[in-house]
Parts: C-alpha cells; sequence; structure tokens
C-alpha cells in the first residue's frame, strides 16, 4: 500500500520539525520513541529520514531508509518500516544497508510493527525475530564491536543497487513528495 499524506501537521520526535501526517508516520514516531525510551538510543545518533542515493547507470533513484542509527563515525544499523510481511523486504533492506556510503550499515532491523527481523548485512543472516529483537543501545554496541566488518568490491555493490533500486521501487510506499528526508551526513552528528 502506498503512504498516503493526509492534511495534517505533527512534529518529529526526534528533530522537532514539522512534518506532513501520513498513514505510516504515527508508526515511524512510535518507533523513534522506542528507540530513545525503551532502548536507551540516544537522539543524536538516530538519523531519521535518511536519503540514499543510488547513481544507476541510466537514472538516479533515491531510497528513503526510515531510521539510520550511527556509532562511531559509522552506520551500525538501519530500521525500516515495511507495510506487509517482514520475511518479504529483508532482501531490499540488506541490499541498501550494503550501499550506504559511510559503511555499509552492519545491521538491519525490518518490521511491520507486529514483527520485526534483526538481519546481519554482512552475510544476511537473521539473528533474531519478534518485536523483542530490537537491540538496546548497549546491545547494540556489543553486536558492533563483535561483528566482523564487511567490504564488498565495485561489483558486488553494482549488483546490490540494481537488487536495491529493483525492490524498492516495487514496494516503496514512502510518501516520498511530501515527507522532508535527512541527508546522509555523519559527519556533523556527536557520536557516544
Amino acid at each position: 500500500m502506498h503512504e498516503v499524506s493526509f492534511d495534517q501537521i505533527i512534529k518529529d520526535y526526534l528533530t522537532g520539525e514539522d512534518l506532513q501526517m501520513t498513514t505510516y508516520e504515527d508508526i515511524r514516531q512510535s518507533l523513534a520513541r522506542i528507540l530513545v525510551e525503551e532502548k536507551g538510543y540516544p537522539h543524536d545518533n538516530i538519523i531519521p529520514r535518511y536519503e540514499l542515493e543510488l547513481d544507476l547507470t541510466d537514472r538516479k533513484y533515491t531510497i528513503k531508509i526510515d531510521f539510520v542509527v550511527i556509532f562511531d563515525n559509522r552506520p551500525v544499523l538501519i530500521l525500516g518500516f515495511c507495510p506487509g510481511a517482514v520475511s518479504t523486504f529483508i532482501t531490499q533492506y540488506v541490499s541498501a544497508g550494503r550501499l550506504i556510503p559511510e559503511g555499509p550499515a552492519s545491521f538491519a532491523v525490518i518490521t511491520d510493527s507486529k514483527d520485526a527481523s534483526l538481519v546481519r548485512i554482512s552475510d544476511k543472516k537473521e539473528l533474531c525475530r519478534g518485536f523483542h529483537c530490537i537491540p538496546t543501545w548497549d546491545y547494540l554496541q556489543t553486536l558492533y564491536h563483535e561483528c566482523e566488518h564487511a567490504i564488498f568490491s565495485p561489483e558486488r555493490l553494482e549488483k546490490e543497487k540494481r537488487v536495491a533500486h529493483a525492490m524498492f521501487a516495487l514496494s516503496d510506499g514512502y510518501c516520498s513528495d511530501k515527507c522532508t528526508p535527512t541527508t546522509g551526513k555523519f559527519q556533523d552528528r556527536s557520536r557516544s
């Protein structure tokens, strides 16, 4: 289902900016609250509405990722809300996580707000299934330090771009023309 914009403005939990209310924005705002209030993530380490720009041979395409969590100047986790079965969205988020310029990200959490999957991006291994699998800030740091940080060849990244483009173009329900994104700048943010 495509995200639909309503004629209402809400305040973004993380940034305090005005946002257009959409069919899924209340879920995103709840996920932000969970990350900060229940899981202990610092506000400054969460980038909402991250834009991942793909430079394809014949066109450019922008993927919007709900949240990118950074630690030690690197993307450690991407979190995406999916309006459908979690398992059908894992491949596209793994591909997107591998393509983040400052990364790749180490982990992805994909959730439909009832279920969640924690996936290691380097090998696409599902580490945990269920909404309880969204790691706490402390546990995420432990996972990050214990994992092997992947490096992908330029040829592999070209393939990942094609996979991410195809899958996001088919399933992307993000309110792309109404929702204001945050660009992918990590250097300006404080780290914990």
